[in-house]
């Protein structure tokens, strides 16, 4: 069996149990990363005892190459298929820090790390332990006029801290990432440069709608998506991109020409076709991400004579899991560092005899090479990056790739978050927001995983990836729930309630028979059939886990959603957990709507999501604004068929019901461009995009008032 094999077969055994992910829907600062399977490129014992026996061929570009090459493609425009802040698998999307993490345990943030707790911080705590002077002068640079400290917290670790007022809706920090990599099933429609698809790269290059529009009409608006011609993998929208990208591709763009020409070499029989990628799913991103920060490491130590940078240092700062990790983890760490020692092998062009000696081996490369002094530095050097990355986002929250940024890392966890963080304008830079008002000597905090979750699973997912347990306000209130309070994340719906939308503590698991519950609003007792209810509440969670693991395509998903949403309506309100995931993964699975079914049921999901994700989200974080977005977008679509097929001179009824139609889609459009423009700041992709469908809507209200 060929290495080539190996590899693969050692990620297909354990993609048969994935871990579950723990950022999901929204972000992380114990940031997030996402990838499939486990999470690590790992090598079984099989492949560990067969190292050497890899595949490998000359490389059609010299290493000291320094100009990239671009193939022009035709490719056709490729429309955002949703705003939300869902994954590919409709799940809450892994986000960086300050989305919350929807779920998914490759997500990560560096706060608090490998703590039992992570206490609320006083402001008194801050005035007496002040700034850490170490790593405040690391991120000198980046924190500079920023009013922002770098503090040591008592069980927490290093935390942000601000020293002014900062008002909702402001950009505390911005900078751009240290490394950034896609996932590999979005190689060919986002540029690996600005990390924006065309559409969105268009929208993001003018001022607003109108300007787009007449660019587009004068033929300047020509972006396309052109391939690396070295690897024929990675995309680019412009030349700019490519070069910015360039030097740490360059050393990427040999391994990928080397891995593709060793799969034909291992499997013959295959066609050789450069648009099928299949093959690079042996080299997920985060295996492609540590690579390129160790390129980047590299070329700075030649610059400084051997000696590593600021940089560098701020990466070495982060913290480590690897002396609190189980011994099957720290395995799965070791072979994670054997593949990456690999993955760097075949960045080395081979040069005279090596060409023959070398075609069938890869042998693993010298880290100290690379700076680092042995194993043990490489393992730590793997685990921080999973504890401390972030969930690569488009500018509607949708998960594409891992970013790292330890200054961002820096800002800790709480379930009741003051900050996010988001690229709303792809991933060239990263930006910490603000989502409440943050008072001097108050701690910057974001989330690391799904605010929508109850707090057993919350606590579940931060301390099997984090290693901490939360005891925010939030928590504490979960924790410790009184008689009268209910989670809404975590309850059952009293129909029949005389306060009109009573609920009522959701039956403890293994509950047998019918049980009685009170209600929060008419306090009264009402009775559920526990086993039912529980049941159906496990399918929904298996619906959600299976898309988180993208295992659920969107045929099987609608299918799936259209009996058991209703079935869960019968006893939960739309707030709690599953059902609010699972409106929204309903919502995305029809957009964009293909008839005027598909627009009828995205649109009844989205706007019963809307109207639920005030319960268990604030209102300016990330998800509810996205939320909102999804739902006027959907609104601004109603009728527009019939708009051109029907003359409204002579159906005056339908020209009332589109005239009401509208005003409900502007009234709604509206909204969400101010609210975005709270969460995300002016300027950003989707808000753009808001506002030209806003301008589309007004002009055609015109239109029908005159005809």
């Amino acid at each position: 069996m060929s290495s080539f094999q190996n590899l693969k077969k050692s990620r297909d055994a354990r993609r048969g149990k994935p871990r579950p992910n723990t950022s999901s829907t929204s972000g992380t600062s114990g940031p997030g990363v996402t990838n499939a399977g486990d999470g690590t490129y790992g090598m079984d014992d099989e492949l560990a005892s067969k190292a050497r026996e890899v595949l490998s061929t000359a490389l059609g570009i010299p290493l000291g190459q320094d100009e990239p090459g671009l193939e022009f493609l035709d490719d056709p425009e490729v429309e955002i298929t949703n705003v939300s802040s869902y994954d590919s698998h409709g799940r809450k999307q892994n986000v960086s820090p300050g989305i919350d993490n929807l779920r998914s345990k490759d997500q990560v943030t560096g706060k608090g790390k490998g703590k039992v707790k992570q206490p609320q911080v006083s402001n008194e705590h801050v005035r007496k332990r002040g700034k850490d002077e170490v790593s405040h002068e690391l991120y000198k640079s980046e924190l500079e006029g920023s009013g922002i400290e770098v503090h040591t917290l008592p069980g927490k670790g290093r935390g942000l801290i601000t020293k002014r007022l900062i008002k909702a809706g402001t950009i505390i920090l911005k900078t751009p990432p240290s490394i950034s990599a896609l996932q590999n099933q979005h190689f060919q429609r986002v540029c690996h440069g600005c990390y924006l698809t065309m559409k969105e790269r268009n929208i993001a290059s003018c001022k607003n709608e109108k300007e787009r529009y007449e660019k587009k009409m004068r033929g300047e608006l020509k972006i396309k998506l052109n391939r690396c011609s070295g690897c024929k993998v990675l995309h680019y929208c412009s030349r700019e991109c490519q070069l910015s990208d360039w030097p740490t591709h360059k050393h990427e763009c040999i391994a990928l020409q080397r891995f593709r020409k060793m799969y034909y070499k291992t499997y013959p029989t295959k066609k050789q076709d450069d648009d099928d990628l299949s093959w690079t799913q042996a080299s997920p991103e985060p295996v492609r991400a540590l690579a390129r920060i160790i390129w980047k490491r590299r070329v700075e130590r030649e610059k400084n004579g051997g000696k590593d940078g600021i940089w560098w240092k701020q990466i070495a700062s982060l913290e480590s899991h690897v002396s609190k990790s189980t011994q099957q983890e720290v395995m799965r760490l070791a072979q994670q560092a054997q593949h990456l020692q690999h993955y760097l092998s075949a960045s080395i062009p081979l040069k005279g005899s090596d060409v023959d000696v070398g075609e069938d081996q890869l042998l693993p490369v010298n880290m100290e090479d690379f700076g680092f002094e042995d194993v043990q530095e490489v393992m730590n050097f793997c685990s921080s990056f999973h504890v401390n990355s972030f969930t690569l986002s488009s500018p509607s929250l949708t998960p594409i790739g891992v970013s790292n940024s330890p200054l961002m890392a820096l800002s800790n966890h709480s379930c009741d978050p003051n900050a996010i963080v988001v690229f709303p304008n792809g991933a060239k830079y990263m930006e910490l927001i603000a989502i409440k008002d943050i008072q001097s000597d108050e701690e910057i905090l974001t989330s690391y995983i799904d605010l929508s979750c109850p707090y057993d699973i919350r606590q579940r997912d931060l301390k099997e990836r984090y290693r901490f347990q939360c005891d925010c306000k939030l928590c504490e209130k979960s924790k410790n729930q009184g008689v009268d309070w209910v989670d809404p994340r975590w309850c059952v719906r009293h129909e029949g309630c005389k306060g009109g939308d009573g609920k009522g503590k959701m039956p403890v698991k293994g509950s047998k028979g019918v049980v009685s519950v009170k209600c929060d609003k008419c306090q009264e007792d009402f009775k559920v059939n526990a086993e039912e209810v529980l049941s159906v509440v496990q399918k929904g969670v298996d619906v959600l886990d299976s898309d988180e693991h993208r295992q659920l395509d969107y045929k099987t998903a609608q299918k799936a959603l259209s009996t058991l949403i209703p079935n869960l309506q019968k006893h939960l309100p739309n707030h709690s957990y599953p059902l609010l995931s699972l409106l929204r993964l309903s919502s995305v699975s029809h957009t964009p709507p293909q008839s005027p079914k598909d627009l009828q049921i995205a649109s009844k999901h989205i706007k019963q999501a809307y109207e639920a994700c005030y319960e268990v989200y604030h209102q300016n974080h990330a998800t509810p604004t996205l939320i909102l977005c999804e739902y006027a977008k959907l609104l601004s679509l109603q009728d527009s068929e019939q708009t051109k097929m029907v003359d409204l001179s002579r159906n005056i009824a339908m020209k009332n019901t589109i005239i009401r139609n509208l005003l409900e889609a502007i009234e709604m459009l509206t909204k969400a461009v101010k609210q975005s423009e709270i969460t995300f700041g002016k300027g950003f992709v989707v808000g753009k995009e808001l506002e030209g469908i806003l301008e589309g809507c007004k002009e055609e209200m015109e239109r029908l008032k005159r005809s």
